[in-house]
């Protein structure tokens, strides 16, 4: 019997720290999240958004807006185009064949987007689909998510993580590794490049107004990073807003003064702290869910949330924060600025909000 007991403590031991699990996180320390007062006290201001076409979209991640039109795409692949001002129903332009995200209008009418499935596609303004560059270093795209594209053409774009899928984000998000990626895509030689990684899972891309930089989100970093492209500084990275009250998603530059950045995400401290525990984040992987230290982990992309976002100056600091803590708004992946008024799309929703430009906090 003795026996019995100490080969069911030897294998437990065993179990506990050395049983395979999906994940191989490594140890490191997001900044502690700043509090939900003063500047960030949430005021619901997001609750007066009309909610446009709603029932007739599902998923709207992102959009782009051009000659009175505004652009989305769906979880079915659909490419939606429809009057700006709502005063008519959506139609489909094209089909991806995939997931279409991020998405921009070049210098020709073409419109560019990062489908999570194919890579960079493009959309000519007949509905042609043509597939771009759905590989770099040899690898396809795990995620393709949100690009720029910057005054030379060159199209900067962001690869979530270069191990996990769209289908398995969960782990992405569970792992919080820095496997994230932005990459520039050169029309001219139809190749790609990896410009910047060891990024917390890369996501929302916009191009300085002059394209001497870009800048990308890291949604687990809960930051903006700034690559420099072109004089003294080119090729090097740094903070350009540091320690957000939420995990940003796409980024937006509105023409003039501002960068709209919407907030996927609010700020879960006792989450974030699991970062520098990966021996923990394992631990809850062999155990039963209903035993986690901290349920939040095994949430994945169905984290609880509501409508977040914040504007960002030329230089980094934050003038904007919205929110709709009483979830009158969901989840919002992207901000667009367009007469007076921000265009909200989401990837949980099934309509794009609109509200009017809101004043500096």
């Amino acid at each position: 019997m003795v026996g019995l007991v100490l080969v069911f403590i030897f294998l437990s031991i065993l179990y506990i720290f050395f049983w395979p699990v999906a994940i191989e996180p490594v140890a490191w320390h997001p900044p502690k999240a700043p509090a939900y007062e003063g500047r960030f006290a949430f005021k619901n201001a997001l609750r007066k958004a009309e909610k446009l076409w709603r029932g007739q979209l599902a998923g709207p991640e992102a959009t782009a807006i051009k000659d009175s039109y505004l652009y989305t795409g769906l979880t079915d692949g659909n490419v939606m185009r429809m009057p700006v001002d709502g005063s008519a129903d959506p139609e489909v332009l094209a089909n991806t064949g995939g997931h279409p995200l991020g998405m921009k209008f070049d210098a020709t009418g073409n419109l560019i987007i990062c489908d999570a499935d194919k890579g960079l596609v493009c959309v000519t303004p007949e509905g042609e689909v043509s597939v771009l560059s759905d590989e770099v270093d040899g690898r396809l795209y795990n995620v393709a998510d949100d690009l720029d594209i910057a005054p030379d053409g060159k199209i900067y774009f962001s690869d979530i993580s270069s191990k996990y899928t769209l289908a398995q984000a969960n782990y992405a998000m569970m792992e919080d590794n820095p496997l994230g990626e932005l990459i520039c895509y050169d029309p001219a030689t139809k190749s790609s490049s990896v410009v910047l990684d060891k990024l917390h899972l890369a996501n929302g891309v916009a191009v300085g107004p002059e394209g001497d930089y870009v800048l990308v989100n890291q949604t687990l970093g809960f930051c903006v990073t700034r690559l420099w492209l072109k004089g003294p500084k080119a090729g090097q990275s740094e903070p350009f807003v540091s320690n957000l009250p939420g995990g940003p998603d796409n980024i937006t530059y509105n023409g003039k003064d501002t960068y709209w950045v919407a907030l996927a995400y609010p700020r879960f401290p006792r989450l974030e702290a699991l970062a520098s525990q990966p021996f923990k984040k394992k631990l809850m992987m062999r155990f039963p869910r209903f035993l986690a230290l901290v349920p939040e982990f095994f949430y994945g992309l169905n984290l609880p949330t509501f409508g977040l976002l914040v504007g960002v100056d030329m230089d980094g600091n934050i003038t904007h924060f919205m929110d709709a803590k009483d979830s009158s708004i969901g989840m919002v992946t992207s901000v667009l600025e367009h007469e007076g008024h921000l265009y909200l799309g989401s990837l949980m929703s099934d309509y794009i909000a609109r509200i009017p430009v809101p004043e500096p906090i």
